[in-house]
């Protein structure tokens, strides 16, 4: 094993302490804007609901339910086709390795598992600074998910904008949304939901897009509950890609880092489709690494989703089919590296979608749960060769194994 060095050598900050840009600033492609979001709602959208809005302190669900709306909605309205952009700024990059803004304003920090998992107590993602935000970009990348419990002011406009604190937020090409806030992505099922477990897989979120998925919050305002009152069912398993990626055997992984693999957003177009509608830019498939670096941890993860990952390129399509039904089953398998997430109300959960996979549990049919996720886009995936693995690194400001 090669000797362990401390987490910061991969940060991605300077040393003045100004961010730099993942990505080639001269490749000519459209770069983030990096300015604060302001809620423009894309113009076709407009039109299909010029007066709506979504009033604050509310239940998205609840109002559009008491509106006499679709919900989520479905109404058809078009953007422009997906356009990789470069010169990403993460966030965690400009955080003490310590982590100490955040970690000594908590009350208490409860880590889940020695491998994945961080509850921090005593702390209103409303109130955090920027320097703690930064810190929070940090944790999410090492520990892969960080619960906030009782977040009852982080309402949908509030999730939205501190989201994109680190990211412009994702408007996703085919799910249903709250009319006038795209950016958010509906997790809804109910007594409706008889195919409920075909979402049961684990996976990291729209990896077909040529700007992947960075950090990431969700909260639930509806969960299920048994006749007691308690809530019960519907939690969320996470688990650690870095580990995932360096459980498998040496040579597999030298092979693996000289692959990419096809993510195609197809399939959620033929859905569509099947329901008479279309999506709202051009669906497509991507080639990304099969073997990525995160560039706030510098650490290798192995980044396939089962429900999104097609083929490997330039293999026979029974030899790719055979390599990703192993890798998809390694992951399944890595219990070891997992997390589960118990939900109460107004909890929330924000982690790293670049490096490690989550998948909801479906054991609550025909009860309903209904939150809300927002998805702070990144750099497109890379590989670059001085990344580590995980038992090469130390993580600072705190200690689980």
């Amino acid at each position: 094993m090669s000797s362990v060095t401390e987490i910061q050598e991969h940060s991605t900050s300077s040393r003045d302490g100004r961010l730099t840009a993942v990505g080639d600033s001269s490749d000519g492609k459209p770069r983030w804007s990096n300015q604060s979001f302001d809620f423009t709602l894309p113009e076709d959208l407009r039109r299909v609901f010029p007066d709506y809005r979504t009033p604050d302190g509310v239940s998205a669900y609840l109002y559009a339910k008491e509106q006499g709306i679709q919900y989520p909605n479905y109404s058809q309205w078009k953007m422009e086709p997906y356009v990789e952009k470069t010169g990403f700024q993460d966030k965690g990059a400009l955080s003490n390795p310590e982590k100490s803004a955040l970690l000594r304003a908590a009350k208490e920090v409860i880590h889940l598992t020695p491998y994945c998992g961080t509850e921090i107590v005593g702390l209103k993602l409303t109130e955090l600074s920027d320097e703690q935000k930064n810190d929070l970009a940090r944790l999410a990348a090492e520990r892969g998910v960080v619960v906030f419990r009782g977040q009852d002011d982080l309402f949908i406009r509030e999730q939205i904008k501190f989201t994109s604190y680190f990211g412009e937020p994702h408007i996703h090409q085919q799910s249903g949304i709250i009319p006038d806030l795209p950016w958010s992505h509906i997790v809804y099922k109910d007594e409706t939901s008889l195919n409920g477990l075909r979402s049961q897989v684990w996976h990291s979120d729209v990896p077909y897009e040529l700007n992947s998925a960075g950090l990431t919050t969700m909260r639930f305002d509806l969960l299920p509950q048994a006749e007691n009152g308690d809530f019960i069912g519907g939690d969320t398993l996470f688990a650690n890609g870095y580990l995932i990626y360096e459980a498998l055997d040496p040579q597999f992984r030298a092979w693996l880092e000289t692959l990419k693999a096809k993510s195609s957003g197809l399939g959620q177009a033929a859905v569509a489709a099947r329901l008479d509608m279309e999506t709202r830019r051009p669906a497509f498939e991507t080639e990304h690494p099969i073997v990525r670096t995160n560039p706030v941890t510098g650490l290798k993860s192995l980044y396939v989703a089962e429900n999104f990952t097609t083929e490997i390129v330039g293999l026979e399509k029974r030899l790719s089919k055979s390599i990703l039904d192993y890798l998809f089953d390694h992951i399944r398998r890595c219990l070891q590296f997992q997390c589960r997430i118990k939900w109460s109300l107004n909890d929330v959960a924000v982690w790293d979608n670049r490096s490690h996979f989550h998948t909801g549990i479906f054991d609550y049919f025909p009860k309903t749960r209904h939150g809300t996720r927002v998805i702070a886009q990144a750099e497109r995936p890379y590989l670059a060769e001085n990344s580590k693995l995980y038992s090469e690194v130390k993580f600072q400001g705190y200690s689980t194994t």
